[in-house]
């Protein structure tokens, strides 16, 4: 029975894997807009240049700066006090974080490691 657990998780988290990236994929950031309009701009700041907004809620831009996406989608599937009850779907709420993503500061890419061959150590004196 352990063999055939560990022969099929690999499989398990490969499927799962898929599905999480298939929803990634077909999100809506133009419909999450629409959603962020309707339902968050009361008290956050969904697009640039937003006339007002409630000072103690973080705008969309610094939510989606994180890049926390499971931690993201795991609040908005929970109800708050100081929020209303959207009841979102999971397609909503990817919808809402597609549109977050596009707010956000574009990724710097990572430096290039100099080859072996580059590297010089620095000199003492």
């Amino acid at each position: 029975m352990t063999h055939v657990l560990r022969t099929a998780t690999p499989s398990v988290l490969f499927v799962l894997s898929l599905v999480f990236a298939q929803s990634a994929l077909s999100a809506d950031a133009a419909n999450g807009d629409k959603l962020a309009k309707r339902w968050c701009a009361d008290c956050h700041v969904v697009w640039e240049g937003q006339p007002r907004a409630q000072a103690d809620a973080p705008t969309f831009a610094s939510i989606s700066a994180s890049r926390r996406v499971p931690e993201i989608s795991s609040f908005l599937r929970q109800s708050h006090p100081q929020m209303p009850d959207m009841n979102l779907s999971r397609g909503e709420i990817a919808d809402l974080i597609a549109y977050m993503h596009t707010l956000a500061p574009p990724i710097e890419p990572a430096p290039a490691s100099p080859a072996k061959d580059d590297y010089k150590p620095p000199s003492r004196g």
